[in-house]
This record gives C-alpha cells, sequence and structure tokens, in this order.
C-alpha cells in the first residue's frame, strides 16, 4: 500500500489535470493513510510536489477535523468524553497534537498532588491540595496581559505555558479533578468561567484564573453584577462537556476576530454548528 501511495504522490509533479484529478481524489479517499507521506513530501525537492503536497495536508488535516467534530457531535451527553474534546480541538492549530501526551502530563500533575491530598480532611482542604500545586509550584495563572491570546484555549499550549483565560484553566481544574477522584465540574457563569467542588451535601465554587480563589453564591453575584448581569441560579449551575467546548470555540471566534481571520472563523463557525446540531436534536 505504501508504494503505491509513494507512486501516486510522485504524480504530483505531473501537469496534465486528468492525472492531477485522479491523484486528489484518490489521496482524499485515503486521507489517513496518504498524510504521513504527504507530510514527508512536503519537503520534496520538486516544488510541484512539495507544493502541492503541502496543500493535500493541509486539506485532509481539515477534513479529518471536522469528522472528529462529527464524531464527537454523535456522542450523548452522559457519554460526551471531555478530555477528547479539547485535544481535537487542540488540533484547529496544533494538528500533530497527541491525545497521549496531553494525558500524560495531566496524570504527572495528578499523581504530584495525591500524597497531599491522602491528607486532607475535608473538601476544603482537598481544593488546597490541588490550588497549591497548581499555583504555587506549578505557577499556573491567568494571563492578564494577553487575555485574547487564541493560545489562551488550547489545552496543550495551556498545559505549555502555565497559563490561560477561565475557561480553560477551569477546564484543567476539571480534568486534574477527575483524575484525583474529586466531584470538579465547570460552572459557566456569564463573562467568567468557573469551577466548582459539586456534592448533593456541598457546593465550593472556585476560581481558576484567580488562583483558585473561593467564592460564595454572593460572591458569584457580585461578579455577575460587575459584568451587568441579574443573579440567576441557571447561571451557577454546572455546564456540561459540551457547552463548555461551544463556549471555547465562540472564545475563538472573538480572538481571531480581533485578528480579522474570516477564514479560520467560518470554520469555528462550522464546528460550533456541528456540536450544537446535537443540541436541537435531543
Amino acid at each position: 500500500m505504501n508504494k503505491e501511495l509513494v507512486a501516486l504522490i510522485s504524480l504530483l509533479g505531473d501537469d496534465d489535470p486528468k492525472i492531477l484529478s485522479m491523484v486528489w481524489g484518490h489521496l482524499l479517499k485515503v486521507s489517513d493513510s496518504a498524510l504521513p507521506l504527504l507530510e514527508a513530501a512536503s519537503e520534496d525537492p520538486d516544488p510541484k510536489i512539495r507544493i502541492r503536497a503541502r496543500y493535500a495536508v493541509a486539506r485532509i488535516r481539515l477534513d479529518l477535523l471536522e469528522q472528529q467534530f462529527q464524531k464527537l457531535a454523535s456522542q450523548d451527553d452522559a457519554v460526551f468524553n471531555f478530555e477528547e474534546a479539547l485535544c481535537v480541538m487542540a488540533r484547529i492549530e496544533y494538528p500533530r497534537v497527541r491525545p497521549s501526551q496531553i494525558k500524560r502530563k495531566l496524570d504527572l500533575i495528578a499523581e504530584a498532588i495525591q500524597p497531599a491530598l491522602a491528607e486532607a480532611q475535608s473538601p476544603r482542604e482537598e481544593i488546597l491540595a490541588v490550588n497549591t500545586h497548581l499555583f504555587d509550584k506549578l505557577n499556573f495563572t491567568g494571563n492578564t496581559s494577553d487575555y485574547y491570546d487564541p493560545d489562551n484555549n488550547f489545552i496543550n499550549m495551556v498545559l505549555k505555558r502555565r497559563t490561560g483565560i477561565p475557561i480553560s484553566l477551569s477546564a484543567l481544574y476539571v480534568l486534574i479533578g477527575e483524575r484525583l477522584g474529586l466531584p470538579i465540574r465547570g460552572v459557566g457563569l456569564p463573562g467568567h468561567f468557573l469551577a466548582k467542588y459539586d456534592t448533593p451535601q456541598m457546593e465550593i465554587y472556585l476560581d481558576p484564573f484567580n488562583r483558585g480563589r473561593l467564592l460564595t453564591k454572593r460572591d458569584c453575584a457580585q461578579i455577575l453584577s460587575k459584568a451587568g448581569y441579574y443573579f440567576k441560579e441557571d447561571y451557577i449551575s454546572v455546564a456540561s462537556s459540551r457547552d463548555i467546548i461551544i463556549r471555547m470555540l465562540r472564545n475563538l471566534v472573538i480572538s481571531y476576530s480581533k485578528r480579522q481571520e474570516k477564514t479560520r472563523i467560518r470554520r469555528l463557525t462550522q464546528y460550533m454548528e456541528i456540536l450544537q446540531s446535537r443540541e436541537k436534536t435531543r
């Protein structure tokens, strides 16, 4: 199969429109298999092969990304894979992101927190154990200097740079909480996303953007008031994983709008519509 694909890719240097059309059609059909070879051909000495291979790589990656969003959209909310969705989202800008790499980094963070967590005697002490490691030892922090940087939304870059915006740092907190067996959920407060330690007996709100600061309902109401909203219980309810991803995509639209990147905005809008299409059928 590889030999056939290598031979096929070599035909990208041909100028015959019929041959090129045949090559394009076949490469797009076997896109997944062809991608590594096309990536290698992107450095071919022949400029025609090099340019056309790079175009094919970009086209195939976009097609695969759309398929991945379609797969996510087909999942019921009860089994929606939040971590997988964050990795798919990261591939919008970083197509080589591997879920196994993200998982390993998250696992290492959780493992480092586990000893302190084992000594915790209450939910507040459990939160303190997480906060101490994330914000004191690893120095994760809210990106106040470049809030609209698109990288603030991508989990791979949040882990690499140790900075993000409220929703991405809350997403990180949720993923670490899952690994530690803590009931951490996202809360879609308008204008400032939060996390919550959520059990039937206790609710503790926290703000990962501000070093995991603990909040009461009254604090949440004050945040809403400053943003121009009246308090509603719905505003401090748990957000579904799907809704978090959709909101993060909206954030990216805002970021790219400030940079006037219309092509990216169109693609992001398409991905949002794919995920929202599932909501409309529920």
